[in-house]
């Protein structure tokens, strides 16, 4: 059924980066699309945990049942579908893995996206179907869509991709993984690339009102805090607690806003 989840092995079912180095293990650095599906299902198998958890609250809400502050739920109309985009990821070092998150691309090494498009697996509101069967059947086109900010220029595009929803290997997700490359900059003029994922559905049925483009882009790449501390006070049992000037920032979804990489020439 068009609903049912994939049941992920247990090494896959964690973080992203846990997921590439358990490939690395296995695969050689050339098996870029094994490392990549790897990679893929840790993170299909965390939208899954996801759209349980959505499932639940709505189920909660359709009783009636008040939900924490902390729990938010979107009110009003249902929710078809949507588009995540992720990445890059790419061997590190260069030419070996594991295959972890990098936005700062070497012209001419591997790197790939994951694009993953989210049908909902709950029913229509008043209906025995869901999003996810309904558009089953449907026929889908991909692009990865690039600008050029550092010349403000029309960069590569990755596409298009054809494919049909169907069940599908994950049930209510489908997952693509896109190898990207681009041309050597000038060397000392490294180029600051933008990237969206557009998807257009293409058929059967003529006129379907389905389009869209990644709104959720997941930036797998953790900051990490760097400055000159600042001391806030002192605690008796551990000392100064104190906190970087420049705080750090989590992998984590990003909303509203592009993949974005630089390409440089060594």
């Amino acid at each position: 059924m068009a609903n049912e989840e994939k049941t992920l092995p247990a090494a896959l079912a964690g973080t992203v980066r846990a997921a590439a180095e358990e490939a690395a293990e296995v695969y050689a650095p050339d098996e870029v699309e094994k490392h990549a599906q790897a990679i893929g299902e840790a993170w299909v198998a965390l939208l899954n945990e996801r759209t349980r958890t959505y499932a639940r609250r709505a189920k909660a809400m359709a009783r009636g049942e008040g939900l924490e502050a902390a729990e938010p739920v979107a009110a009003g109309g249902y929710v078809w579908w949507n588009l995540l985009l992720a990445g890059p990821f790419q061997p590190t070092p260069p030419d070996a893995a594991p295959f972890l998150p990098h936005k700062i691309i070497q012209a001419g090494e591997p790197a790939f996206m994951l694009a993953v498009m989210w049908r909902n697996p709950n029913p229509i509101d008043g209906q025995p179907l869901s999003a996810s069967t309904v558009m089953s059947a449907y026929d889908y086109t991909i692009w990865c869509e690039t600008l050029n900010l550092t010349d403000v220029t029309n960069g590569p595009d990755f596409g298009p991709i054809t494919a049909t929803f169907g069940a599908g290997a994950f049930g209510f997700l489908n997952l693509h993984v896109i190898p990207i490359t681009f041309p050597a900059p000038p060397e000392g003029k490294a180029n600051l690339y933008e990237m969206n994922l557009t998807v257009d559905i293409s058929g059967p049925v003529p006129g379907l009102p389905f389009a869209g483009f990644a709104t959720w882009v997941f930036d797998p790449d953790a900051e990490a805090a760097f400055g000159n501390p600042f001391c806030v006070g002192w605690d008796p049992d551990i000392g100064w607690v104190c906190i970087p000037s420049v705080p750090g920032a989590p992998a984590g979804l990003q909303h509203d806003t592009p993949a974005r990489f630089l390409v440089y020439t060594a």
